[in-house]
Parts: structure tokens; sequence; C-alpha cells
């Protein structure tokens, strides 16, 4: 009997990773760095599938990949969901400026429960010892910090997404709307929604790549 629980247990076990690899290979992840809230929750609960089908003998292999399988059509309707820009900035945050021109965001700290002492602590990780010497600074979803130090001023913006007109990032770029529908159409893109990225960098230009893939264009601002 004691051997039969093990030999369950051993192919729980390799069942349990092959399902855990497909699922991140479904989901894209490969490394912990790339983590966002939902991958954090994804862990937790792939844990305690995998976790408790393995030390209950009444439940079967096909007991965990079944629940694998659930959870698999879980994240592919969230990742449907997030397409959706409302449902993507509740599901995933969005990054925001801790630091703009020099000047700390008070209530963006209090938005993301930093404090000081630890906002000083991330930057001196990136060797980075004094705010004087810093410009911005942004918190990204994954709660990593990307710093702009002083006299770095290239700075690009990513104003559309599989899309989708990223409005914050067009406002922090000081641009609207039109000024964007008109760049784009000069450039030959007048439909928004069949561009898969846009981006803009100051005085230098746009970087395009549509749905399908086929253009990837990096042109010169001459309006900069």
């Amino acid at each position: 009997m004691t051997f039969e629980l093990h030999g369950m247990m051993v192919i729980k076990l390799l069942v349990g990773m092959v399902g855990v690899l497909f699922f991140l290979r479904l989901s894209g992840k490969t490394q912990m760095a790339q983590m966002t809230p939902t991958d954090t929750v994804n862990s937790f609960v792939i844990g305690a599938i995998v976790g408790g089908i393995i030390y209950a003998p009444e439940l079967s292999v096909w007991d965990m990949l079944f629940a694998i399988l659930i959870w698999m059509f879980i994240n592919l309707l969230v990742k449907w969901l997030t397409k959706n820009e409302f449902f993507k900035h509740l599901i995933h945050g969005q990054s925001e400026f801790i630091i703009k021109d020099g000047l700390l965001d008070l209530k963006a700290m209090e938005r993301n429960n930093l404090d000081i002492e630890e906002l000083i602590t991330k930057l001196r990780e990136q060797e980075i010892y004094s705010l004087l010497d810093v410009d911005d600074v942004r918190l990204e979803i994954d709660g990593q910090l990307t710093v702009f130090q002083k006299k770095k001023d290239l700075l690009s913006y990513l104003l559309v997404s599989n899309g989708a007109v990223l409005k914050e990032s067009l406002a922090e770029a000081g641009k609207d709307l039109d000024w964007l529908q008109a760049e784009l159409a000069q450039l030959g893109f007048p439909d928004i929604s069949k561009l898969y990225c846009v981006e803009w960098t100051p005085h230098r230009g746009f970087y395009l790549v549509d749905k399908h893939g086929a253009i990837q264009t990096h042109i010169r601002d001459k309006l900069a």
C-alpha cells in the first residue's frame, strides 16, 4: 500500500511539473523578475493546487489536471479582459512617477505604500546615493524603479499598446490625441487600432510596429 502511495505521489509530481511548465509557457512568464500582482496570485494558487493534490490520496492525477486547466481558463479570461484599458489598470495596476522633474510626489508615495526610507534604499541598490542626482523616478507595475538621473534627458513614451492609446503616457509626454493622430497620419498610419505599438522619443522620432509585425520603422521626428 505504501509503495502504491509513493508511486502515485511520483506520478502526481511529474504531472504537476509538466502542468506548471505548460501554464508558465501559456502565460509567457519565464523569470520571477517578470512577476506582476497577477503572477503572484498564480504562484500561490498553482502551488496550492499541486501541493494539495499531491498529499491528498483521495484526489487523482486527473483532479490535478482538471484544476490546472480550469485555472488556465481563468487566466485566459483575465488576459482577454486586460485588453480593455479599464480592466488592465484594475488588474495589473499602472506605473507612475514617484519623482517628476526633481519633485517628490507624496500622494503617489502614499498610494503605493512607499515611504522615503524604502525609496532611498531602492535608489542605493541602483548606486544612486542622493535625491539631488535624480530628475525622475518611475515606479513600474512589477515594483521596480526606473530612474532618470540628471543630464540624462532622453525619455521615450509608449503611446499606443495593442491598438489602444495610453492616455497617461500621452499626458506625461505633454501631447494630446489630436497631435498623435496628426503625426501618425502624416507618417502613413491613419488608423491607430491597426498598430501594435507606438513609441515616441523627443528629438529622435517614432518607433512603430503594426499588428502583423510586418512594419518596424524608426522615423526621425522633424517636429520634435
